[in-house]
Order: C-alpha cells, then sequence, then structure tokens
C-alpha cells in the first residue's frame, strides 16, 4: 500500500460531501488540535518506518497518547468535511508540521 493512500482516504471522507460549514460540531467529536497532534504522529510513524507503515501496536500506543480511537478521527472528519476551508487550513497545518518535524 502506497504511504500516502491513508492520508488520501481520509481527506476524501472528509471532503466527500463538499460544501458549507454544516453548523454545530457534535459533543463527542475531537477538537482541531488533537485531530492535528495525532494525525501528524500517525504519518510521521509512517513515514519514518522502514515499511512505510504503523503497526498496529504504534498506531494503537499514538492513538491512546492522546485519548482517541480510529472511530474518533473519522467523527472530526465528519462533521468538519463540508467546511472545506476549514479543512484546508487543517491539512495545511498537518502538512506544515510533518515538514517541521522532518526538518528537526
Amino acid at each position: 500500500m502506497n504511504r500516502t493512500m491513508p492520508a488520501i482516504a481520509l481527506m476524501l471522507l472528509a471532503t466527500a460531501c463538499g460544501g458549507d460549514a454544516q453548523g454545530p460540531v457534535p459533543a463527542d467529536v475531537i477538537d482541531r488540535e488533537t485531530f492535528i497532534e495525532t494525525y501528524v504522529d500517525l504519518r510521521v510513524a509512517a513515514v519514518t518506518s522502514t515499511e512505510f507503515r504503523v503497526s498496529p501496536e504504534q498506531r494503537a500506543e499514538i492513538l491512546t497518547r492522546h485519548g482517541v480511537d480510529g472511530d474518533g478521527l473519522l467523527r472530526f472528519a465528519d462533521a468538519h468535511g463540508r467546511d472545506l476551508d476549514y479543512m484546508t487550513e487543517v491539512w495545511a497545518e498537518i502538512e506544515v508540521r510533518i515538514q517541521d518535524r522532518a526538518a528537526n
């Protein structure tokens, strides 16, 4: 599997509905910072892995460290996916943080 496929899949999920913001965010949706930090940690772990993917154990550790689960990441994407400007900013921030970590 290509190492960019998870990012592409989540981005497509997040933007599948298109359109404007969809109103209030449900209480069980993680905050933006948690989503970004979790996603960055998952991507950095994948990119630095010899197999270009995160092991199930490493994925579980990263999610636990951030207090989320896979469904939480999907709920975030579902809750904000219609707000294209918001999601564009989120993905840009993720990219910047990944690049910053690579530079250090």
